[in-house]
């Protein structure tokens, strides 16, 4: 049973030192985990670095199983349930790794895929569509079942496309179904149909992956103060960051041994095990008094007779909630600016791999190898870094600055005449390793002090429907230019990248002003778990009082 801190929940007085002494079993589990994390995976890269030393690596296994396993049995629940939900994003992050890799290899490929230059962006214009329906399917999913169901639901999505998607295009290859070319593109009479499953699978994998790690950071977040937020988010992304890059880091070395369509069914493996952490991470906050859907489980019954409210669909019931909280029009925003950044960034980085490296194989190790630098920069950001300077300055200021990395790099590529792909590679890398370090981190305090409503629906409708449509809407973009100029080349794409930097940096200014500053987000913490608190405390009184009625009759 939970023991809950009275301090945690003091209605208003002393607010702000209740909520920062609060919980320190919680606090202190969580430090012992993440730095064993941090020791668990530099033994794992010792291990694999010299394996002709056994006697060393048996103690270094020794020292690794005395030191995590009796991780997960001495946290608090609280502790124990932020713990398994960082396990289930982190190896959701993992398998991602192993899918990104093997689509967008089978995807460049000239035997499975497209070699169409317009191919690319408009796989990724099409990303939007199938994002809206992914997103309608978990607002029904989270307002008709709550949030634990709508993450089972949608992994095991996940998890059925995928293997369908493996199992498909493995027999169309050894099977080939040929049909009218006008369907699958090219200049041939008819094309094989496994051309159509790699594209719906490359559009799949673009889709999902926001999908599901929004709700994890979402319950995160919900669990959290924002003090705790501010220490712990970057060394929970770090996590994530050092499962990428292990997984990352192994492509090369599976992808000759299982396959373009074994390293899908890596990503299948994963995201099994990504859901058993979070249904037993959901299980202790159910059972220990502390699951986020009791926020809105009252909300939902005053709402009960209001027939007009209940019938609102997911559209109308989005747009109520983004007048009413400023905040997130500015987070869409700044969303739609850095995914048009994003995209404009990655075309130019795949255009030219794929013009470098023709070798599939090749190309999906190198994708491989490239992205577990990212990822193992960011962790390396997330641990040291992040925790250092994040504890003393205001998550809004940090909006203001992030702005001027990606703009310092697209002014640089500018000047060149023909950027090579290592130039490309470092402009893409430096984007996205500030976003996977610093954005993503800032981004998920945001969402802290608000309401249930912008936690769970606000947060699905900008992570999934607002980062693809600003990867489509930019894909859009990009493919008119193509097909009006014909020609439309690096160069090109490398003086737009100037533009959406500036776009971004706008953004960003607009969002930082909204953001309220570290101690008016504790307040509304403590606000709202107060409110929580009396909700329970009048849900157990009642209880207690139906008792008392059924044994006086």
């Amino acid at each position: 049973m939970l023991v809950r801190n009275p301090v945690l929940y003091h209605p208003m007085n002393n607010l702000k030192d209740s909520i920062l002494t609060a919980d320190i079993n919680f606090a202190s589990n969580l430090s012992s985990f993440f730095r064993d994390k941090v020791t668990l995976a530099a033994a794992a890269t010792a291990l694999s670095a010299s394996s002709a030393d056994n006697d060393s690596n048996s103690l270094l296994l020794q020292g690794i199983q005395q030191r995590i396993m009796p991780l997960l049995q001495s946290p608090s629940p609280r502790g124990k349930s932020c713990i398994l939900m960082a396990l289930a994003m982190a190896l959701h992050f993992g398998g991602y790794e192993f899918v990104r890799s093997a689509n967008l290899a089978l995807f460049t490929s000239s035997e499975t895929g497209f070699t169409s230059p317009s191919a690319f962006p408009l796989a990724m214009a099409c990303i939007s569509p199938l994002s809206v329906l992914l997103l309608m399917a978990y607002g029904q999913e989270l307002e008709a079942h709550g949030p634990r169901i709508a993450l089972r639901h949608t992994t095991l999505l996940s998890i059925v496309g995928f293997a369908l998607f493996g199992l498909l295009i493995s027999a169309l290859q050894h099977y080939p179904i040929m049909v009218p070319s006008f369907f699958g593109g090219g200049g041939s009479p008819k094309v094989s149909i496994s051309k159509l499953v790699v594209g719906l699978a490359f559009i799949f994998q673009n889709s999902y992956a926001h999908l599901l790690y929004t709700q994890h950071w979402s319950f995160l977040g919900s669990v959290m103060t924002p003090t705790e937020g501010s220490t712990w988010f970057a060394s929970i992304a770090g996590l994530s960051s050092l499962s990428s890059t292990m997984t990352g880091s192994l492509v090369s070395a599976l992808v000759d041994k299982v396959g373009l369509i074994g390293l899908m069914g890596c990503n299948v493996v994963a995201l099994v095990a990504s859901l058993l952490c979070a249904e037993q991470s959901y299980k202790i906050a159910e059972g220990c008094g502390f699951d986020p859907a009791q926020e809105i489980q009252q909300k939902t019954k005053d709402k009960a007779a209001k027939k007009s409210k209940a019938s609102q669909n997911q559209i109308s019931k989005a747009l109520d909630l983004f007048r009413r909280v400023p905040t997130l029009g500015a987070l869409f925003c700044e969303v739609l600016s850095f995914q048009s950044l994003s995209t404009i960034l990655n075309v130019c980085f795949v255009s030219k791999l794929k013009s470098t490296i023709t070798n599939d194989t090749e190309r999906a190790a190198w994708t491989g190898k490239f992205y577990s630098l990212v990822n193992g920069a960011s962790a390396a950001n997330q641990f040291v870094i992040l925790p250092l300077f994040m504890k003393g300055i205001e998550p809004k200021y940090v909006w203001r600055v992030m702005p001027f990395i990606p703009l310092a790099c697209s002014i640089f590529q500018v000047c060149q005449n023909d950027p090579s792909l290592y130039l490309l590679a470092f402009s893409f890398f430096a984007a996205k390793t500030m976003d996977y370090s610093v954005r993503n981190v800032v981004n998920e305090m945001v969402y802290v002090p608000l309401d249930f409503e912008s936690r769970y629906l606000g947060k699905e409708v900008i992570g999934v429907f607002g980062n693809r449509f600003g990867k489509s809407g930019m894909s859009l973009i990009l493919s008119g230019l193509s097909y009006i100029f014909g020609n439309f080349g690096i160069q090109e794409l490398s003086r737009l990248t100037t533009v959406a930097s500036l776009s971004w940096m706008t953004c960003s200014v607009w969002l930082s002003n909204l953001i309220p500053k570290r101690e008016e987000a504790e307040e509304a913490v403590g606000q709202r778990r107060a409110e929580q608190q009396q909700q329970q405390q009048k849900k157990k009184n009642k209880n207690e009082q139906d008792d008392n009625t059924k044994k006086r009759r």
